[in-house]
């Protein structure tokens, strides 16, 4: 199949040609790839905060779609089942990750005392948010993330996640409580 053709193929279609139902498999994967890589390396890189991280997690997703596609089920859009073993793949990355520490690179050379005090209070409470955030059970941090960080309409992240808007309305209501309690919590009640 040409690359042309393949771009008109739905996800279900491309899917069957790359399980070698049709001709064109290698060509059917790629374009599914093709289709949905930035938004998988979205997903990643909300959760793992870092660019490399993120990439790698994307391949490691895909290689998983790709061992996996005849489970995903046709009658829903492969996107949240994408952005679900997304979200896997960089819970077992965070979870091997513990225990290891991060180092990050800093350039003193352009750095004030004062930029550096006000550059580690934003890294401080960035990282009390993240963790906050981490906190979250997966569907209302994925429901808060979508509407918050993405600037989707909770009808938007209605059809993304496949669930109702009220749904994603409770999700997201929820989420901006627990983050808000535990952002209190963390600097004693003064947030």
């Amino acid at each position: 199949m040409k690359t042309g053709t393949l771009a008109m193929l739905s996800n279900e279609a491309l899917a069957d040609a790359y399980l070698g139902r049709e001709s064109g498999m290698d060509s059917a994967f790629a374009e599914l790839f093709r289709r949905h890589r930035e938004m998988v390396y979205r997903v990643c890189v909300r959760w793992l905060g870092h660019h490399q991280d993120a990439e790698d997690v994307t391949q490691e997703t895909f290689r998983r779609v790709a061992a996996s596609i005849q489970s995903w089920d046709r009658t829903r859009p492969i996107e949240p089942w994408l952005a679900t073993i997304a979200g896997n793949r960089c819970r077992s990355f965070l979870a091997k990750q513990r225990g290891r520490p991060r180092v990050a690179l800093i350039n003193e050379s352009h750095a004030s005392i004062a930029d550096e005090q006000t550059t580690a209070a934003g890294v401080v409470a960035e990282q009390s948010l993240q963790e906050a955030m981490n906190a979250l059970p997966p569907t209302s941090r994925q429901a808060f993330e979508l509407v918050h960080l993405d600037g989707m309409s909770y009808e938007q992240a209605s059809r993304w996640m496949g669930h109702p808007p009220g749904t994603i309305k409770t999700w997201v209501h929820r989420a901006r409580l627990q983050v808000i309690e535990r952002l209190r919590e963390e600097s004693g009640g003064v947030a």
